[in-house]
């Protein structure tokens, strides 16, 4: 009942408390600016940056659109290298380190087609030529 002793349990408790806190990782590297070069003139820009740990990143851009590199170690060590041009005909990636996905070649049918779904595709196919629409639940929509 000594507002004393309460006192000294409320700080013992939140000291306590201070020295179960997790702490921060000390253990991690950091990384150090060596070149940092950028620029912009309107809606024309350039990025030059390069990290003392392997990261390098090169980009420009104007009205036109954007072309950059960006290198960078990946966790096991390797190199990656990745190349980008986006302009008003789309977005082009390319990897010279070859770490880009790659689309996995046709797969070949191992039967072929039933009967009775290519007689369903070509009625969905005479339907639509003589203008009957679907909505997202197959059903007709009405005009």
């Amino acid at each position: 009942t000594n507002p004393t002793n309460m006192k000294t349990a409320v700080f013992v408790a939140l000291l306590a408390l201070a020295a179960a806190a997790p702490r921060p990782d000390t253990s991690l590297e950091s990384a150090e600016l060596v070149h940092d070069e950028r620029a912009q003139e309107g809606a024309s820009y350039s990025t030059n940056v390069v990290i003392d740990n392997g990261i390098s990143i090169s980009e420009s851009g104007d009205d036109e659109g954007v072309s950059g590199t960006y290198v960078f170690t990946a966790p096991n060590g390797e190199i990656v290298e990745l190349r980008l041009v986006a302009n008003a005909g789309g977005a082009q990636f390319e990897s010279p380190s070859g770490h880009l996905p790659v689309a996995p070649l046709p797969v070949q049918a191992i039967h072929p087609i039933p009967q009775h779904a290519l007689e369903a595709i070509q009625l969905a196919a005479e339907l639509r030529a003589d203008g009957v629409e679907w909505d997202e639940q197959g059903f007709v929509v009405d005009k």
